[in-house]
């Protein structure tokens, strides 16, 4: 009974809220409604209404909030024209095409009046009326200009966020509109919309970091990607934080000097105190923000740095340069290892005052014998050297682990396998890498068969055939097995790595 009463006091207490953010969308609608097939008999039918409509929105988010210039019915009639000619497959006359412009200016401004959006209200049981507009005008210098409303602005972000451009510069767009509109109240939602997408780049950064820390070249890759869509708008954002304070300064100053204090004078006070508190949290976060970036510049060069000195090999692989040059079929690599040495300038010089030392110089009466001790060669082991030694001895283990279960029962499946791997080498072979990667090479056949030196059709036939030692083929030679993959939808999940695969069954061969 509670849970009834609960979710019938949404339906009502909540329903004038979303009539009030559905009017947004309103007159979109209702403008497609009154498409070109009602104009002239159809004879522009071949144009959309809402893509006109939209690029008109657009044109006028670019030249009254990021160019911050008003809007002259000359420059929305070059746009228009311009745009009807590049994105519709039909041709006008210019007299056609000003008389399309006009229709659509006066469709948009709904020859002047606000469009009506009604709804009921079943809190005070009554109809209300909503009223939306798109564009405003006013007359400055004797001219009449226009602007587009928060309305308009707050549904075009609605569709899809402004291509190139920052979010929070967006937001803060929006956020001055509604502040000189005095709804304050939305002014506060849209800014804890800027917190959170200031919460979100300072999330990205530390993934950056974490990134570059494991792989050098994809974190370069997402370093720049940050730097090119978040970084760069700082400044920008940072004025805009700074007008928008301004303007809920001076609302403040305007709202306490009123002389009427009723009860609707506090509530608006009361809402320019949470919009001033929510964005002076924004501006901090902002702030610390912009530190943490820099401080991520510094540690990107820093890593990047002692990456390029990681690479540097104290030898030169010959044999890697003479696969690289016969799989791209091309010798003229050849010229970069030859060239240098045919720069080399030894340049010798003897100094004249050795001269009077060689004739002065008293020779011994006995030569000493030079003793030389041998000094062994020290071998030079490369890190992937090593790691090429652990995966092979891996892989091997794994195998003599296949086949010494094949002889004590016919047929298992990985879970069981894995099961026993975890008995014998403990929980740590959920996090061994080699073994994951031995159950891919081993899956490129179907069939095994331990019969010493054959064909090796994989990698995994040429590592069990030079690690494996007489005593391994002695105890397992002949025995063969096959390997049977399950279904896409047979999953097995290794608990501890959290992840899932596909099950495979081993089974003896001829059984």
């Amino acid at each position: 009974m509670v849970q009834e009463l609960s979710f019938i006091n949404d339906i009502v207490s909540e329903h004038r809220e979303r009539m009030v953010n559905l009017k947004k969308y309103y007159p979109f609608f209702r403008l497609c409604d009154s498409s070109f097939l009602q104009f002239k008999e159809g004879k522009y039918s071949a144009l959309d209404m809402g893509y006109v409509m939209m690029a008109v929105l657009r044109f006028f988010i670019e030249e009254n909030s990021l160019e911050e210039r008003d809007v002259t019915y000359p420059d929305y009639e070059a746009f228009i024209t311009e745009c009807l000619k590049r994105d519709f497959p039909v041709e006008y006359e210019e007299e056609e095409y000003q008389e399309i412009a006009q229709y659509i200016f006066d469709k948009m401004k709904n020859d002047g009046r606000p469009f009506l959006f009604e709804y009921y209200d079943p809190v005070e049981k009554k109809k209300r009326v909503s009223r939306i507009k798109l564009l405003e005008s006013c007359v400055k210098e004797n001219q009449v200009r226009y602007n587009i409303t928060s309305d308009a602005i707050e549904f075009y972000l609605d569709t899809k966020e402004i291509k190139d451009q920052s979010k929070i510069s967006v937001q803060q767009l929006l956020l001055e509109k509604l502040i000189q509109a005095r709804n304050f109240k939305g002014g506060t939602e849209v800014t804890a919309r800027i917190n959170s997408e200031v919460s979100r780049l300072k999330y990205r950064k530390n993934e950056v970091v974490s990134l570059l820390a494991i792989d050098v070249f994809s974190g370069i890759e997402a370093y720049e990607d940050f730097v090119e869509n978040g970084m760069r708008w700082f400044e920008e954002e940072e004025r805009l934080f700074v007008k928008n304070m301004e303007l809920v300064d001076a609302a403040l100053l305007r709202a306490e000097q009123e002389t009427e204090k009723n009860e609707l004078y506090y509530h608006t006070l009361n809402d320019i105190y949470l919009l001033a508190t929510q964005l002076k949290i924004a501006m901090n976060k902002h702030g610390q923000l912009l530190a943490a970036c820099t401080e991520l510049s510094v540690t990107a060069d820093e890593i990047i740095r002692k990456s390029k000195l990681r690479r540097l090999r104290n030898g030169f692989d010959f044999r890697s340069l003479l696969a690289r040059m016969i799989k791209n079929d091309d010798a003229d690599i050849l010229e970069k290892v030859i060239t240098p040495l045919f720069d080399i300038h030894i340049h010798k010089s003897f100094n004249a005052v050795m001269v009077d030392n060689m004739l002065t110089l008293k020779p011994e009466r006995k030569e000493m014998v030079e003793r030389m001790e041998a000094e062994e060669e020290k071998e030079i082991i490369f890190p992937d050297e090593l790691e090429e030694k652990r995966m092979n001895h891996n892989f091997v283990v794994f195998m003599r682990e296949i086949l010494e279960k094949l002889r004590r029962q016919n047929r298992f499946d990985l879970q069981e396998f894995t099961d026993g791997l975890v008995e014998k080498y403990s929980e740590k072979i959920y996090k061994n890498s080699d073994y994951y990667a031995f159950l891919v090479h081993l899956c490129q056949k179907k069939q095994y068969s331990m019969n010493g030196r054959g064909k090796q059709e994989t990698f995994l036939d040429g590592i069990i055939e030079e690690y494996f030692t007489p005593e391994d083929n002695a105890r397992y030679g002949g025995q063969e097995f096959n390997i049977v993959m399950g279904s896409e939808g047979e999953l097995i999940e290794l608990v501890i790595a959290g992840m899932q695969v596909v099950n495979i069954i081993f089974e003896r061969a001829g059984e």
